[in-house]
C-alpha cells in the first residue's frame, strides 16, 4: 500500500491546524490540531489520498459524515464538521484527552469493578447511537477512550451504518475487526443492536481475562472460531454475575443476546453489587482457630491424684496455672479477632468473620487430654466458654464499617450495597456528564470508616445540563447546524419563502435563541429558499380599470400581460391602445407608465423594490382586450 504523507504543520482550509499524529487507520490518519475559528483542541482525521480516488467512496465517506453527525451523546465523541480541502477528506471530531482501553489493557487485566463499569458506560452511549438507529459494527478497545476523568467515549463509526439499511445486507462487504466480530458479520449478514452487544461482550471478556476469547493470526480462523466455537471460560478472577453477563452477550444467534445495549447495561448496573460483594469475600481474612496450650494438658498434670480423691500439691499447681494460661489464651484470641475486624474491608459483614473454636474435651482421648467434670475442670471449661462468648460478641458486634466507592453505580445497586453494610441511602441529583441516573458523588468519601447505621449521602447524574440556543439568525445555515452539533444539539434545516434575504441564511429558529434545551434535543432552522417567480395578483378587460393595491415583496417584480385589437385600427399605420400607469395608491404618485403592446406574454420589469403598489388601465381610441398578471421575486 502507497505511503501518506504527514501534513503535521498545515492548516486545512487555512481553519484546521495539524500538530502531531496521534493515531492511524486503514482508512486514514488522526492529527492532534486546533479550530482556529472557535479557538479550541480538536482530533483531525485525515482521509489517506487514495480513498478519495473513487468517487463510490467518496460520496458514502460524506453520508457516513451526515450519519454520525445525527449522534449526540456524552459517550460518544463528537462530529463538529467535515470538509474536502487541498490536502483531501476530512472530518474534525471531539479531542479526547486520556488514553485508549487497548493502552490501558497492555499494562493487564482490569479489576472487575472497573472492567464494570466500563463496559456499562460503553452499553450506555451504545443505546444512543441505536436509538437514531446508528449500528457501529466495530466495537473494540482501540475504539473506547477513556477519558482524564474515567469517562468513556466511544469513537471511530468509521464503518457504521444504519440498521436495517439499504447499504447493510447479504451483499454488503464484510466490514469489522475479526477478533470482535459478530457471527453475523462473518457471515456477511445484516447487523442490527446485538451485533454491538456481542463486541461489548468481547471487550468484557478482554478486560477480565487480559486478551479476546479467540486470538487466532487468521482472519478465516477467527471468523469460524466466532461461528462455531463457545469461548473459553473465564477463570476464577471473574465474578460469576460478570460471567454470566458475558456469556449472554456471546451467544452465537443475535436473538438469544441482550437485545439491546440499555438492556446489558442495566444488567451490568444489577451486578454492582454482586461484583462488590465477591471481591471483597476474596479480600476478607479468615481468623485461624487456635488452640490452647493448656487444653492438652501440661506435663505435670499426667500423673493420678492421691487416694483421698483431691489433687495433691503438683496436681493442684499444674490445675491453677493451666487455668491461668487458658484464661490468657482467649483474652489473646479475643484481641486478635478485634483487630481482624478492624481490619477487614467495610462491606465484609462481620458476622461472617469466624470465631476460634474451643477444643471439646473426647472421652477416648488419652488420660492427659482428659478434664474431670468437677472441681477445677470445670472452671476451666466455664473459662473457656466465656472466652469463646467474648469472642463471638466481639465479631457480631462491631459497628466499624468502611464506605464502599458508588461512583458510576445506579440508585438500585446503591440501595442494596449500603443496606447489606447497614449504611442508610440518602439522594440528591445535580447536572453532569455521567450517565443519567449514575453516582458522581458521595458523602462520606469511599474508605473512610464510620458507624453501622450512618448515612452516605450520593448524588446521582441529572444528565448534562441544558443548553442554551444560541442567536442564529442571519448566519448561513450549515454554519449555524454546525454550531448547534458543537453545542450538542441537533438542527433541522427548512426552506421557506424569505424576501430580501440571501439564500440560504437562517431567518428563524424554534426554539427562540435563549431557550434551554437538554443535550441531543432539535432545533428547527428555517432557511432562505432560492428566490422565483410568485403570482401575485391580475386583472382584464377592455375598458379603463384599476387592480387591487398590492404589496411587493421583493427586490424587483414584473408585469405580464396580453394584449389584441378588436376590430380594425383607426389608422392604417396607427393603433391607439391602452396603456398602464404604475401608482402608489397612499400618496396617489406615479411611479412609472408603459403602452400595452400587442402580443400574448410581454413582460415589463420593475426595480422599485418592495412596497404598496397599484395598476391603472386607460383604453386606447381603438378597442383592444388586455390582461395583466403581477408577480413577486423572491
Amino acid at each position: 500500500m502507497p505511503h501518506a504523507p504527514d501534513l503535521s504543520g498545515r492548516a486545512l482550509d487555512g481553519r484546521y491546524e495539524l500538530h502531531a499524529v496521534i493515531g492511524e487507520g486503514t482508512f486514514g490518519r488522526v492529527y492532534r490540531g486546533r479550530d482556529r475559528r472557535l479557538a479550541r483542541a480538536v482530533a483531525v482525521k485525515v482521509i489517506k489520498p487514495w480513498w478519495a480516488e473513487d468517487p463510490e467512496w467518496v460520496r458514502s465517506f460524506e453520508l457516513e459524515a451526515q450519519l454520525l453527525a445525527r449522534v449526540s451523546d456524552p459517550g460518544i465523541v463528537q462530529i463538529f464538521d467535515v470538509g474536502h480541502a487541498e490536502e483531501g477528506l476530512y472530518y474534525v471530531a471531539e479531542l479526547v484527552e486520556g488514553e485508549s482501553l487497548a493502552d490501558r489493557l497492555r499494562r493487564g487485566p482490569l479489576a472487575a469493578a472497573e472492567a464494570r463499569g466500563i463496559a456499562e458506560q460503553l452499553c450506555r452511549a451504545l443505546t444512543r447511537a441505536h436509538a437514531q438507529r446508528v449500528i457501529h459494527r466495530d466495537i473494540k478497545p482501540a475504539n473506547v477512550l477513556i477519558s482524564a476523568e474515567g469517562r468513556v467515549k466511544v469513537g471511530d463509526f468509521g464503518v457504521a451504518r444504519l440498521a436495517e439499511g439499504s447499504t447493510d445486507g447479504a451483499g454488503a462487504t464484510i466490514v469489522g475487526t475479526p477478533r470482535y466480530m459478530a457471527p453475523e458479520q462473518a457471515r456477511g449478514k445484516s447487523t442490527g443492536p446485538a451485533t454491538d452487544v456481542y463486541g461489548v461482550g468481547i471487550v468484557l471478556y478482554e478486560m477480565l481475562a487480559g486478551h479476546p476469547p479467540f486470538t487466532e493470526k487468521s482472519a478465516v480462523e477467527l471468523a469460524l472460531r466466532h461461528l462455531n466455537d463457545p469461548p473459553p471460560r473465564l477463570g476464577a478472577r471473574a465474578p460469576r454475575a460478570l460471567a454470566e453477563i458475558v456469556d449472554r452477550a456471546l451467544a452465537k444467534k443475535p436473538e438469544d443476546r441482550y437485545q439491546s445495549a440499555g438492556a446489558m447495561a442495566d444488567a451490568l448496573a444489577g451486578a454492582t453489587g454482586a461484583v462488590a460483594g465477591e471481591h471483597a469475600r476474596e479480600r476478607a481474612p479468615a481468623v485461624t482457630p487456635r488452640r490452647s496450650r493448656g487444653s492438652r494438658g501440661s506435663r505435670g498434670s499426667r500423673g493420678s491424684a492421691p487416694a483421698g480423691g483431691k489433687p495433691g500439691p503438683a496436681i493442684a499447681h499444674a490445675t491453677t496455672a493451666h487455668a491461668t494460661t487458658t484464661a490468657a489464651t482467649a483474652a489473646a484470641t479475643a484481641a486478635t479477632a478485634t483487630a481482624v475486624l478492624d481490619r477487614a474491608p467495610a462491606d465484609v459483614d462481620a458476622t461472617r468473620v469466624r470465631v476460634p473454636t474451643i477444643p471439646r474435651p473426647d472421652a477416648a482421648a488419652p488420660p492427659h487430654r482428659r478434664f474431670n467434670r468437677g472441681g477445677p475442670a470445670a472452671g476451666i471449661l466455664v473459662l473457656l466458654a466465656a472466652a469463646a462468648v467474648a469472642v463471638t460478641l466481639i465479631a457480631t458486634s462491631g459497628t466499624d464499617v468502611r464506605v464502599p466507592n458508588l461512583h458510576g453505580s445506579r440508585r438500585a445497586a446503591i440501595t442494596a450495597t449500603l443496606r447489606r453494610l447497614d449504611l442508610k441511602p440518602a439522594f440528591g441529583a445535580r447536572h453532569s456528564a455521567a450517565a443519567s441516573g449514575s453516582a458522581v458523588a458521595q458523602n462520606p468519601k469511599a474508605g473512610r470508616r464510620v458507624s453501622a447505621g450512618t448515612t452516605v449521602r450520593v448524588v446521582l447524574s441529572d444528565g448534562p445540563p441544558p443548553v442554551p440556543v444560541p442567536p442564529l439568525v442571519g448566519q448561513p445555515g450549515g454554519q449555524a447546524s454546525t454550531l448547534l452539533h458543537g453545542l450538542g444539539l441537533n438542527a433541522t434545516l427548512t426552506a421557506v419563502p424569505a424576501p430580501g434575504v440571501e439564500q440560504g441564511i437562517v431567518t428563524r429558529e424554534s426554539p427562540a435563541a435563549g431557550a434551554s434545551l437538554a443535550p441531543g434535543s432539535n432545533v428547527v432552522l428555517q432557511v432562505a429558499e432560492q428566490p422565483r417567480w410568485r403570482a401575485l395578483t391580475s386583472l382584464s378587460g377592455t375598458a379603463s380599470g384599476h387592480s387591487v393595491p398590492f404589496r411587493i415583496l421583493g427586490r424587483q417584480w414584473r408585469v405580464v400581460y396580453s394584449m389584441g385589437y378588436q376590430g380594425i385600427c383607426t389608422f392604417v399605420f396607427f393603433c391607439s391602445g391602452p396603456s398602464a400607469r404604475v401608482l402608489h395608491p397612499a400618496a396617489n404618485t406615479t411611479v412609472t407608465q408603459f403602452d400595452l403592446g400587442e402580443g400574448s406574454g410581454e413582460t415589463q420589469v420593475f426595480h422599485s423594490g418592495p412596497g404598496l403598489y397599484q395598476i391603472a388601465i386607460t383604453p386606447g381610441s381603438d378597442t383592444a382586450q388586455w390582461s395583466i398578471h403581477v408577480e413577486d421575486y423572491y
